[in-house]
């Protein structure tokens, strides 16, 4: 049986194209840990994937407090001079932030326990943006009246 050029449908270049978008590479996870001496390092590889300037060292460290715990950090860029800025310090090749204090009273119990935190860039809203830090383990609730149901 013949069939008619008339009843063929032609096929365009165009119409060869992948039509499935293609998957845009997932930025890679970086995470950090409290040293048993209570500091959140920052190793020289999650500075750079993070581009993390160690000539801006200071931070403000925050949390949201929740009847169940705490379930993340948040880093927030801030200037020389700030009352509530902690400083990044170098420590042999990575860098770190002495937490102890702040770790305690939150309750990780950092030196029988290891904690690791993701941490990704988080943007706070007007223009400002720092990083969020989410651990795995959710610390226990930490008794403050200030606190935010989840």
């Amino acid at each position: 049986m013949k069939v008619k050029a008339d009843k063929i449908r032609f096929f365009s270049p165009q119409e060869n194209q992948e039509k499935t978008p293609k998957a845009t590479p997932k930025p890679p996870a970086f995470t950090t840990t409290v040293t048993k001496t209570g500091r959140l390092a920052f190793p020289q590889k999650l500075m750079e994937g993070l581009q993390i300037d160690p000539s801006k060292p200071y931070y403000k460290v925050g949390t949201v407090n929740r009847r169940k715990g705490v379930k993340a950090l948040y880093l927030f860029p801030t200037q020389e001079g700030d009352p509530e800025a902690f400083e990044l310090a170098k420590t042999g090749r990575s860098y770190s932030i002495q937490l102890k204090g702040v770790l305690q009273k939150i309750g990780l119990d950092f030196e029988n326990q290891q904690y690791d935190f993701t941490i990704q860039p988080y943007e706070f809203g007007g223009g400002l943006s720092g990083f969020e830090l989410v651990s795995e383990r959710v610390t226990p609730r930490m008794g403050t009246e200030d606190e935010v149901d989840d």
